[in-house]
C-alpha cells in the first residue's frame, strides 16, 4: 500500500498556527545543521527518545517545513511509485488529456495495466526537469537576443 500518494481530498492545508510553527521550527533546525552525516534529534517529553537522523532526511524535513510555512499542503512519494494518469497530470500541473497526449507521443514512458496507464513518478519528474531546462534555455536565448538587438 502506497501511503505517500494521497488523493487531493486527503491533503490537509496547514493552519495559520501550524504555518507559523513550521517557519520557526525550520529556522531553528537550519541553524544547527552542519556538514555531518547525521543530526541528533530528541523526541517526546524531556527528550525521552534520542535518535540520529541522516542529514538528508533532516534537509527533507526542512523542505517540508518551508512549504508548510508558506501555507502549502505537502505529500511525500517514493520516486519509484507508479501513478495514475491523473496523479501524473497533477504532478506536472497539466490536464489529464495533455498528459495522455505526452504518453501517446512517448515523451514519458508508461505501461498499461489492463486498459489503464501507469507512469513511474521518477519518469514524470525527469520529464518535468527536462522541460524546465528547455524553458530556461529558451528564455536565456531570448534574453541574449534581446541584449544583442538592444531592445531593453
Amino acid at each position: 500500500m502506497n501511503l505517500a500518494v494521497l488523493k487531493e481530498t486527503e491533503l490537509a492545508m496547514p493552519t495559520d498556527k501550524e504555518s507559523a510553527l513550521a517557519a520557526e521550527t525550520g529556522r531553528q533546525i537550519a541553524s544547527v545543521i552542519s556538514s555531518a552525516e547525521t543530526v541528533p534529534a530528541h523526541f517526546g517529553p524531556k527528550g525521552a527518545v534520542n535518535v540520529e537522523l541522516p542529514v538528508t532526511a533532516v534537509r527533507l524535513l526542512l523542505d517540508i517545513l518551508e512549504q508548510m510555512a508558506r501555507g502549502n499542503a505537502v505529500t511525500l512519494m517514493p520516486v519509484h511509485a507508479e501513478l495514475t494518469t491523473q496523479q501524473a497530470a497533477d504532478l506536472l500541473s497539466v490536464s489529464r488529456t495533455h498528459l495522455v497526449q505526452l504518453l501517446d507521443e512517448e515523451k514519458i514512458p508508461h505501461r498499461k495495466v489492463g486498459t489503464h496507464r501507469r507512469v513511474r513518478a521518477e519518469d514524470v519528474l525527469a520529464y518535468r526537469r527536462e522541460s524546465e531546462r528547455a524553458r530556461r534555455k529558451a528564455l536565456d536565448e531570448l534574453t541574449d537576443l534581446d541584449q544583442e538587438l538592444d531592445l531593453q
